[in-house]
């Protein structure tokens, strides 16, 4: 009878691991990180967090074509800027699109989510991504969006953001972004001016300075403090602005390169443009003689780049004559 009672090892091992498992399910009842909570239907809604793109610094866009920097020339981040072009580059960008990149990521919609993970990633094309998108707002918080390839057979596409642990599958943006170019983001004029956030304006010819506007107490003056008349000042910011370019050289190969490099070297004009994001800096020097491999020059042409000299664009001679305003025309 006492054999019978006795139990046998196989019973105590069997509740020697239920206590373990018992054990080992109130450690983790008890001390289980919280998940947090998460708007599902606000992700399916949209993931990009436009309200975080309503006030902007600057954009780079990247896609086939190259990288394209746009600096925003409005000093509280409005999405009509005007906005510059700083790469490739020096062109003003045109007035709307911006606005309706923004307006075409307002209406992205969901229709799936994958695990942001090497395979998903390489599989959906997110590492060698058919279009970015990098904003900086104007509090310096930055916002990364990746397009990878575009299903075909479903006609959707697959986006990830710096800000989420996602892969999304949406519907294709309504901009084919990842196909635009030069001529379809800037352009002819060479400028964006903003004369609220614009704190001075210099012009050097032949390294001397020729013309100096500087912002004082919401009046402009020269170089030697002169008030000038505010009605004349504004009318030399349009005709600046006016200023168009008919040509535009870049992806230089090895001798069009050197040969633009001589000619910049010695610029005719330079132009500073001083405001709250900073200096820009532009030289324009005269072209003499052909470029090699291209018959794009004209007679009277110039050209303008900025100190990287890495693109240029082509200008009449006829574009350039406000630069040789005195202040004395000012005041």
């Amino acid at each position: 009878m006492k054999a019978l009672l006795r139990p046998s090892l196989s019973t105590f091992l069997v509740a020697f691991f239920f206590l373990i498992l018992l054990f080992l399910g109130l450690f983790a009842e008890v001390f289980e990180s919280q998940t947090p909570e998460v708007d599902i239907a606000q992700i399916y809604a949209n993931p990009v967090p436009v309200n975080e793109l309503q006030s902007l610094k600057t954009l780079k866009l990247s896609n086939k074509h190259g990288s394209f920097l746009f600096e925003n020339t409005d000093p509280q981040g409005n999405l009509a800027g005007p906005w510059q072009m700083l790469e490739p580059q020096a062109l003003r960008v045109k007035g709307d699109v911006v606005a309706k990149i923004i307006d075409a990521l307002n209406v992205i919609r969901v229709r799936n989510f994958h695990r942001l993970e090497p395979i998903n990633i390489t599989s959906f094309s997110l590492d060698n991504p058919t279009l970015t998108l990098l904003f900086t707002n104007t509090r310096d918080k930055s916002f990364e969006i990746k397009m990878g390839l575009i299903n075909p057979i479903d006609n959707s596409a697959y986006l990830s953001l710096s800000s989420q642990d996602q892969i999304y599958q949406i519907d294709p943006i309504e901009m084919t972004l990842e196909s635009y170019d030069l001529a379809q983001l800037v352009e002819s004029k060479v400028f964006a001016v903003n004369l609220d956030s614009l704190a001075s304006l210099e012009v050097y010819g032949n390294n001397t300075l020729d013309l100096k506007l500087l912002k004082k107490d919401d009046q402009w003056v020269d170089q030697s403090g002169v008030v000038l008349a505010e009605a004349k000042v504004k009318r030399f910011f349009e005709r600046l602005e006016d200023m168009k370019s008919f040509s535009i050289l870049d992806k230089l190969n090895t001798d069009q390169q050197i040969f633009m490099e001589k000619v910049m070297a010695t610029p005719e004009f330079s132009l500073k443009l001083i405001s709250a994001s900073g200096v820009r800096t532009y030289i324009i020097a005269p072209i003499k003689g052909q470029i090699p491999g291209m018959n794009v020059v004209k007679s009277d042409t110039y050209a303008l780049s900025t100190d990287e000299k890495q693109s240029f664009v082509l200008i009449d001679k006829d574009q350039l004559r406000m630069l040789s305003t005195k202040s004395s025309e000012l005041k």
